[in-house]
């Protein structure tokens, strides 16, 4: 049923696995001299946290630097019961750095820009970097048997954890960002059960999807809403069908809405793994497309990828996903909390800044030394 709990209490949880893009986000909204949000992020950091908050058991792998700010990241997803035991964090790892800007168009729209270097000192803020290939036999061992794995990277080490899922009854849900390597990414795409893609990362991407049949893939169209087609095993027929987002009042950030939406299918189609989404119909499938797509548009009222859960309760959120699938908008009437203000400065995390403040710091004990 599309209006029960959503978050009725799931005995045994079911369990996530991904990988891919954990990051930390670094949320401004406007003027960059404000107080930063820090937030664990990146789409498999956002999804699997999400799917923690509605109940599962979130298993993240991901390969850290040993900054501080890994630790952040760490700490914010453990404040959402994630689960942490297979992120490593070593000197040869990189912890990803994302600076979201929320700025305003001249006709008061609200719109979000990402960039990859630190708005202070200009300098390249970390990128992601995948697990070691040579690394996963150890982490198959040590990761528990889950009905769902979750990729949006192309890597060696993605394909082999997908592989080992897949033999072990999971649900392969991959939402690309780009294609890499071609041969790896026709892998991906091989192990799939569901592709989900944004219209404009699909636009190079569609000659290799096209060359295979996969069960439920989805083309995100932003405020457009999406298309998916749901190809039942056995049958040849193919067939797209639009699905149309909800309108959203009050819209303060898009940032995170394609997670939520992840999020929510997953939620709905994943539980039972893949054998559950073997025996789904197109009825099935219609709802939970359509409560990914309620969750997202919630999640356009606030700021950030994930705010939301920072500033509302669940009793409200549970209330608004049944306002929007009975009213089909998003209404303005969800109660949020004030925000916390952070005190944490940008130096706190751009390495460069970092480097610069330790050394100005002793240059002025130097200074302070010759003085005396």
């Amino acid at each position: 049923m599309m209006q029960d709990n959503l978050f009725e209490k799931m005995e045994p949880k079911p369990k996530v696995i991904g990988t891919g893009l954990v990051a930390l986000d670094i949320i401004i909204n406007g003027d960059i001299k404000c107080n930063p949000q820090l937030r664990a992020g990146g789409s498999c950091g956002n999804v699997l946290t999400i799917l923690s908050y509605l109940g599962w058991e979130s298993y993240p792998i991901a390969r850290f630097g040993g900054e501080e700010t890994a630790r952040m990241i760490i700490d914010d997803m453990q404040e959402w019961v994630v689960e942490t035991s297979l992120i490593t964090q070593n000197n040869s790892g990189s912890t990803p750095i994302i600076v979201e800007k929320i700025k305003k168009k001249r006709n008061g729209e609200p719109i979000h820009q990402f960039f990859l270097k630190c708005p202070y000192c200009g300098s390249f803020l970390p990128r992601y970097k995948p697990v070691l290939a040579k690394d996963t036999p150890a982490i198959i061992k040590e990761m528990p048997n889950a009905s769902v794995f979750y990729f949006d990277r192309v890597s060696r080490s993605s394909i082999e954890l997908a592989k080992e899922s897949k033999k072990r009854g999971s649900l392969v849900f991959f939402e690309p960002s780009g294609i890499k390597d071609k041969k790896q990414f026709l892998e991906c795409l091989e192990l799939s059960d569901i592709v989900k893609y944004s219209h404009e990362n699909g636009i190079h991407a569609q000659k290799i999807i096209q060359k295979v049949d996969i069960p439920l893939e989805i083309k995100t169209l932003g405020p457009e809403g999406l298309r998916f087609c749901f190809r039942k095993c056995g049958s040849k027929e193919v067939k797209w069908k639009s699905m149309h987002a909800y309108p959203v009042h009050g819209l303060k950030d898009a940032a995170g809405a394609g997670d939520w939406c992840s999020a929510g299918i997953i939620h709905r189609l994943g539980r039972e793994g893949a054998k559950g989404f073997d025996t789904a119909d197109e009825s099935v499938i219609d709802k939970a497309l359509s409560f990914g797509q309620a969750l997202a548009a919630i999640s356009c009222q606030f700021e950030g990828p994930r705010g939301f859960m920072y500033s509302t309760s669940k009793t409200n959120i549970q209330a608004s996903v049944g306002d929007i699938i009975k009213k089909g908008e998003a209404l303005e009437t969800i109660d949020e909390k004030k925000s916390e203000k952070v005190a944490t400065k940008m130096v706190c995390f751009c390495p460069e800044c970092r480097r610069r403040h330790r050394n100005s710091k002793v240059s002025e004990k130097g200074t302070a030394h010759e003085t005396i």
